[in-house]
């Protein structure tokens, strides 16, 4: 049911100010609490259930209120899920809810007692549009956000491993001596398994975040001509958000196809899913693309260029009582030159490359719609012919004002 904010204005005098106030504090949910004109400020919650919960007995009483909690006094709560103000309010048995970046003013007035409309309360909470609400909310104006509008969000790492192994680590080698003609003889090596691991930092708003990744591949060539490839993959993540923790898993599949001897196209799938309980954020999502790698090969150095077209997109999902659909859906060109050349490391011939990465988000709205990589590694020739590949590198990382970097290290057999 929907009520006036006129209606409310003296129920919440205190909350919306309250509620705004608390934008910029550092735990992901936390309130300004009043009972009975008495305050408790800064209190913390463990998860956003517990912070939707907020206006229940046993959550009031374990603020230890002097005098004690009675469900007849007046409460007010000013709140924030993550930088999003909201307001509960109780008055007698009638709770009521106003969250005013979402336009959000409700009542709960049809139980007989207090605690069974914070309920009606927690349940809307839960089970209502509210939650896709927020997620598109918190992917325009948070930078930190685990579904999307950062680099270590769940789409930006999506699309991020999907151009990785369809581009930046090549096979085909676009560092190595041999051409990619395919010799058809038993001298390449028709298959490759690949394992990781990235660490990275950076600075996103006001908030330290660090990555560590695993990134795991298998490749299947062509035995007629190395370049044709289908290429498997499943990136493990865990990202920390000063404390809280979202865990992304994902899944793609590319196919590469030659169209010249420098060309190919690599269509793609890939599924991916985060589990933020910390954050309050679980969401699943999908993503198509193609990936074009071309190669220019000249004396004592190699360039590429990689250009992808991407369209990702979040799916329903319901876990736990919670029902997600961000709806969010975004059109994404990922480009990037790269630019090889052989030294010798301790009389070992090796290759250096560096490369250029601009990443760009079409469709929903996010806090960051672009950010750009720097990377430079050190690392074995990728050679069809080649027993085992070896790289580590460094990415520079930039995203709006904010900055940060990654270590990464790769090997493949």
């Amino acid at each position: 049911m929907k009520v006036p904010k006129s209606l409310l204005a003296t129920v919440l005098c205190l909350g919306g100010p309250l509620a705004s106030n608390l934008v910029g504090a550092a735990s992901p949910f936390s309130a300004d609490v009043t009972i009975n004109g008495i305050p408790y400020t800064g209190v913390p919650y463990s998860s956003s259930d517990a912070l939707f919960n907020a206006l229940s007995t046993s959550s009031l009483q374990a603020l230890n209120p002097n005098p004690p909690y009675d469900p007849f006094q007046p409460v007010q709560i000013s709140g924030h899920y993550r930088g999003v103000g909201l307001s509960y309010a109780a008055n007698g048995a009638s709770v009521f809810l106003d969250i005013p970046s979402l336009g959000i003013v409700s009542d709960f007035i049809a139980g007989a007692t207090r605690d069974e409309n914070a309920q009606a309360m927690y349940d809307y909470l839960k089970s209502s549009g509210l939650l896709s609400q927020l997620s598109q909310t918190l992917a325009r104006t948070s930078p930190t956000d685990p579904i999307a509008g950062n680099p270590n969000s769940l789409m930006s790492t999506m699309v991020a491993a999907d151009f990785e192994q369809s581009f930046t680590a090549d096979f085909s080698n676009i560092g190595g001596p041999e051409t990619a003609i395919a010799t058809g003889t038993s001298a390449n090596k028709l298959t490759r398994v690949g394992i990781g691991l990235e660490y990275g930092q950076m600075t996103q708003g006001d908030t330290d975040v660090s990555n560590l990744t695993v990134p795991l591949s298998y490749s299947i060539r062509n035995d007629l001509d190395p370049r044709r490839q289908l290429l498997l993959r499943m990136p493990i993540s865990i990202v920390d958000v000063d404390g809280a923790k979202a865990y992304h898993l994902g899944f793609g599949a590319s196919y590469r196809f030659p169209m010249s001897q420098y060309w190919t196209l690599a269509p793609s799938i890939n599924y991916a899913f985060t589990a933020a309980t910390d954050l309050g954020s679980t969401a699943q999502m999908a993503a198509t693309g193609l990936t074009s790698t071309y190669y220019w090969r000249k004396p004592g150095y190699d360039v590429g260029i990689g250009n992808m077209l991407s369209f990702a997109t979040t799916l329903p999902f319901s876990y736990g009582g919670y029902d997600y659909d961000p709806h969010i859906s975004n059109t994404v060109l990922r480009n990037g030159v790269m630019w090889s050349r052989p030294t010798l490391v301790s009389g070992r011939k090796m290759y250096f490359e560096t490369s250029l990465i601009d990443t760009r988000f079409f469709g929903s709205k996010l806090y960051a719609d672009n950010y750009q990589e720097l990377r430079f590694s050190l690392g074995t020739a990728r050679s069809a012919k080649a027993t085992s590949v070896f790289r580590a590198g460094l990415a520079l990382r930039h995203m709006k004002s904010d900055n940060g970097f990654n270590v990464e290290f790769g090997y493949w057999l």
